[in-house]
C-alpha cells in the first residue's frame, strides 16, 4: 500500500469523495499511475503513523497549510492562524469543485447577435 496525498481537486474512488489535503492509502500500481497521470494534483508521500489512513487538513500543521495555500496561489494574511489557513485552502477547494466538470463557460448572448 502506498499513501498519496490530494494536493489539488477532490478525487472519488469506491463511491467516497476525498477532498484535497486528504491523504489516503491506496495499492501500490493505483497509486503510481494517479501519481504518473497527475503529478501537479497527487503526490506520494510517508505518514508514520500508520493507525490512520486518512490526513485530513486539520490535521496539517500551520506551516504545512501555509505551504499548501503558496502551492496553490493563495494570498495568505501575515496573522493567519490554523483555522483562516483552513478556511482559505476549504473556500478554494469548492471555487474549484464548481469550476469544475464538463460545463460550459458563460456566454455573452449580446455579443454573438450581428
Amino acid at each position: 500500500m502506498q499513501q498519496v496525498l490530494i494536493k489539488k481537486f477532490s478525487l472519488r474512488r469506491n463511491g467516497v469523495e476525498y477532498k484535497a489535503g486528504t491523504i489516503l492509502e491506496l495499492p501500490e500500481v493505483e497509486a503510481n499511475a494517479l501519481v504518473a497521470g497527475a503529478p501537479k494534483e497527487f503526490e506520494k508521500v510517508s505518514v508514520e503513523s500508520t493507525e490512520k489512513a486518512e490526513r485530513t487538513l486539520k490535521d496539517f500543521t500551520n506551516t504545512e497549510l501555509k505551504a499548501l495555500c503558496e502551492e496553490r496561489g493563495l494570498e495568505v494574511p501575515k496573522a493567519a492562524n490554523k483555522a483562516k489557513l483552513l478556511e482559505l485552502l476549504e473556500g478554494a477547494a469548492d471555487q474549484q469543485d464548481e469550476t469544475d466538470g464538463d460545463s460550459l463557460p458563460p456566454v455573452n448572448a449580446a455579443a454573438t447577435v450581428k
